[in-house]
């Protein structure tokens, strides 16, 4: 029953991150402090990598969940863990899917227009 916990809570915090890391437009910005005259500039996070780490680590998550589904001898909770290693992997792979979509749509640039062209 603890291992069957623990792959709940696993799953509740993998859902969390999942939806810190799918809608980034949400979340509040942490108040800006002023950099240090002595310390380099920090670069920009890169969100794409980012996500691509999370979904790796998602993913490996729902494998061991996976895993551990043999062991758990009510057939109710072994279907219903099924389920979710499904599901968990149907979404992940719609969100790799998703960020190759964005990886590979070209980036919209403001020299295609002319500025004081009036038509």
């Amino acid at each position: 029953m603890s291992r069957l916990f623990v792959i709940v809570i696993v799953m509740l915090a993998a859902a969390a991150v999942t939806a810190q890391t799918a809608n980034p437009s949400q979340q509040q910005a942490p108040p800006q402090v002023p950099p240090a005259a002595t310390a380099p500039p920090v670069p920009p996070p890169d969100t794409a990598r980012q996500m691509q780490l999370d979904l790796d680590q998602m993913e490996s998550l729902v494998n061991n969940m996976a895993a551990q589904v043999s062991f758990i001898r009510d057939t109710n909770m072994s279907i219903l863990l099924n389920t979710n290693v499904q599901l968990w992997s149907v979404l992940i792979r719609d969100l790799r899917m998703q960020l190759q979509e964005q990886q590979r749509a070209p980036k919209p640039t403001g020299s295609s227009q002319r500025h004081g062209d009036t038509e």
